[in-house]
């Protein structure tokens, strides 16, 4: 079928929404890999990420930018769009070698930089620019071009096709972040999802050539960037915008995207505390914010044909509204885990759990947050320089995105709490539903404006949140929490989310996002002999790194024997004040020991770019399964921390041995033992310890009778024993381990050199979540398998004279 010129036939316009739809997709899931190989190369601490994201953000606004001014000029907007996801293909498929390429340049930069956070932030940025501009200055420029291609000038029919334009991308991500989380990179990997993703894009931008070629020309438009005042409106709903409306639009542009990325901000920091942490988790959580963003886009064009030009402010306001309403549910939502973990006993319907909760507390006011950039975009729709004005709307609305983020993320958080940066969310809406309001030549405002307050004082008159609901942790393996008789300690922050000290029977424990970190309790046994079981095999006594604090017992422990030096790695600012507070008895106030120096970074980027060696890494993580945490138990990670031990040098690391499934436990073991040729695995207090060295473990008798005699040794020993008999506590060294591991991979019908994780294949971070739908009592069946192969004489052997 031929159209008329400028037209665009339905079922051209049904092939361009359809690869529109690919497009957010395939874009979604390199911004995720993006993100994860930036990670092991910046560090994930809120700094770090911040750097990306600005990036990432710089480049969508630089390509909607350029691409509205190119788009007055392009005849063929699908063509031209094709050759854009080509671009995106061929930069994503090249990706990860520029990823392993840039890895050894950032670390020789930043080990000669000045210590300055500014300056380590701007050498993030421009590294992750360097990356991933061309990709998104594509990705960026694609909807200014296809908005030359919906329809004639001034057709309210292009209105409702930029709508629908949108929402396709949008929904495209939301599709992007399930499918990333379940299926495409637990399966492909990281190098493997980008390549298919790569397929994806060349395939969209084939197509759309393809279809391009047929589609009628664009007419080209010159005219100057903003229009006489003097020019006489016409009485329609399309007519020329005075520069005033333009300016209007732009900054509700701008204030739009600060909102929503400061809501979007909000919402995964509460839900992180309500559903859990994992991968998945993430993948559910930003799954269910793109839903309701791309269902409250997709019916924009219909709420514009019913209020007219009242939809902008009455949706503001009604947003406003909504979130204020919500602010009572978060609190209640954790009772839907406390306890249900007898009804949800599997994976899938926990995770569908999740879900729902996600999506329920999200639906309303996402779902209209949804409708603000839609109706902005309808305002230009009919100008005849659509290109340049969806352009310029879609760059500020992608910077005031970034700003949003980060003024929430470095101000809100930290100084309001989560319940009021909501709060502070919901009055933007309200100022901005207002002010749009008041420039209407309408005298009928009561309405939006009645709702708009309404929004604002229902927002700050709801009591303060019960904080020990939120963090109560049910999320995890859906049973309940005892009442704690005090909150005794409470920070939120971009670092460590939400981090608390509560206070039961007198015992005061630790929580990072409602997961336990340590208590000055039953736990003490465990977390001394984390620092203990090394200590005994450690030669040299010159320079100790640990990483995590926690409560800082396993650090006081470790500042009892003979360092001359210890470095601490903490992400978290949060904890090192939690443990300053309240845990100065257990950890015996090793934070103010003059050899102690503090860092707060990331652990494994410590170790990148500072090349000092260690005598011993001590590293203590409160579970594998959290996102990122696998960054730490995978191959590269292992071989970094081995190149920064000195000879003979010792490498310790807790290991999880409760709701761990056989084959991920031996896959911690055998990814260490790639690059560790001695390993021993320690069993006491009810913890997993792991020790490695590249040489083989020896324990002298005449140095640990030595060391047992320093009275800061007696005095933190966990039980009655001597120093030299905690080595009973062995569970597997030698022929003993490689045997279990022969007799996991036999069991799981796979070679034994399958058993690994690594920073690409991500095994860890998508399998040990799994294992949280397991009893309590796998732990002691565990325990019991790993006693079938202990050998009592390499044991033995472990003892020199």
């Amino acid at each position: 079928m031929r159209s008329k010129r400028g037209e665009a036939p339905s079922q051209t316009f049904g092939v361009t929404l359809a690869l529109f739809v690919f497009s957010g997709m395939t874009g979604l899931i390199d911004q995720l890999c993006f993100s994860k190989y930036l990670s092991y190369i910046v560090g994930s601490t809120a700094h770090a990420v911040s750097a990306v994201l600005a990036a990432f953000m710089t480049g969508l606004a630089l390509g909607a930018h350029l691409g509205g001014r190119a788009s007055t000029r392009v005849k063929r907007p699908l063509v031209a769009y094709g050759l854009l996801e080509l671009l995106v293909a061929a930069s994503v498929a090249l990706s990860p070698l520029a990823f392993r390429a840039l890895t050894p340049l950032y670390a020789a930069l930043a080990q000669i930089a000045p210590s300055s956070l500014a300056l380590v932030s701007t050498l993030r940025w421009s590294l992750a620019m360097a990356l991933v501009v061309i990709p998104t200055m594509a990705m960026g420029a694609t909807l200014p071009l296809l908005s030359r291609a919906l329809g004639p000038e001034g057709d309210t029919l292009r209105e409702r096709r930029l709508a629908e334009l949108y929402a396709a991308n949008t929904w495209g991500g939301a599709l992007g972040a399930l499918a990333a989380a379940y299926l495409i990179l637990p399966v492909l990997g990281i190098a493997g999802t980008l390549f298919a993703s790569a397929a994806v894009s060349a395939l969209v931008g084939a197509l759309a050539i393809g279809f391009g070629r047929d589609a009628p020309r664009a007419s080209i438009t010159v005219r100057s960037e903003e229009p006489p005042v003097s020019v006489e409106r016409p009485a329609r709903r399309n007519a020329l915008l005075e520069p005033s409306e333009l300016r209007l639009l732009t900054a509700l542009a701008f204030a739009s995207g600060a909102l929503v990325f400061a809501a979007e901000v909000v919402f995964t920091h509460l839900l992180a505390l309500i559903i859990g942490n994992s991968a998945y988790a993430f993948g559910i959580i930003l799954a269910s914010f793109l839903l309701c963003l791309a269902f409250g886009a997709s019916r924009s064009a219909l709420v514009r044909a019913r209020f007219g030009d009242a939809a902008l402010p009455l949706g503001l306001a009604l947003t406003a509204l909504a979130l204020a309403a919500t602010i009572p549910v978060w609190e209640l939502l954790p009772k839907v885990f406390s306890g249900t973990g007898a009804i949800w006993e599997t994976f899938t319907a926990r995770e569908a759990v999740r879900a729902a909760v996600a999506f329920g507390v999200l639906a309303i006011p996402t779902s209209l947050m949804g409708l603000t950039f839609p109706l902005l975009l309808a305002k230009v729709a009919g100008q005849p320089d659509v290109g340049r004005r969806v352009g310029r709307l879609t760059a500020t609305n992608t910077l005031g995105a970034v700003i949003g983020a980060l003024i929430t993320g470095y101000a809100l958080l930290p100084q309001l709490g989560s319940q009021g940066g909501l709060v502070a969310i919901v009055l933007g809406f309200a100022a901005a539903a207002i002010a749009t309001e008041l420039t209407r030549p309408e005298r009928r405002r009561r309405a939006v404006l009645a709702l708009a307050g309404l929004a604002g004082l229902l927002s700050v008159c709801f009591p303060r949140w019960d904080i020990t609901r939120l963090t109560s942790g049910s999320n995890v393996y859906f049973d309940g929490a005892p009442t704690p008789d005090k909150l005794a300690f409470v920070r939120e922050d971009a670092h460590g989310g939400v981090t608390t000290v509560i206070v039961h029977d007198a015992v005061h424990t630790l929580y990072t996002n409602g997961k336990f970190q340590g208590n000055d309790g039953w736990e003490m046994k465990a977390q001394r002999g984390f620092a203990h079981y090394p200590s005994l095999f450690v030669r040299r006594f010159d320079r100790a790194l640990v990483i995590g604090l926690g409560t800082g017992t396993t650090l006081g422990t470790i500042k009892s024997y003979p360092w001359q030096a210890i470095d601490l790695v903490e992400i978290s600012p949060a904890i090192v004040e939690a443990a300053r507070g309240f845990f100065v008895g257990v950890n015996r106030g090793a934070l103010d020991d003059p050899r102690l120096t503090l860092h707060l970074a990331d652990g494994r980027n410590h170790l990148l770019v500072h090349p000092t060696r260690y005598d011993l890494i001590s590293m203590e993580l409160s579970s594998v399964w959290f996102a990122g945490a696998a960054n730490l138990y995978s191959r590269e990670f292992y071989a970094l921390a081995r190149q920064h031990l000195s000879a003979g040098g010792i490498m310790q690391q807790w290991v999880q041995l409760h709701h761990i499934r056989v084959r991920d436990f031996a896959t911690i073991l055998a990814t260490m033992r790639r690059e560790f040729p001695y390993v021993a695995l320690f069993y006491g207090g009810g913890q997993g310890v792991l020790i490695a060295s590249e040489e083989p473990l020896s324990m002298s008798t005449a140095r640990v009778d030595e060391l047992a005699q320093r009275p800061d040794v007696l005095a933190t020993l966990p039980d009655e024993r001597p120093l030299a008999g905690l080595l009973e506590d062995t569970l597997l060294v030698g022929p003993g381990l490689d045997q279990f591991l022969e007799s996991v991979a036999a069991e799981e019908g796979v070679a034994r050199a399958d058993l690994v994780s690594s920073d690409d294949n991500l095994y860890l971070e998508y399998a040990t979540p799994r294992g949280n739908v397991l009893p309590w009592s796998t732990r002691e069946e565990l325990v019991e398998r790993l006693l079938l192969y202990r050998d009592d004489a390499a044991i033995t052997g472990l003892v020199a004279p």
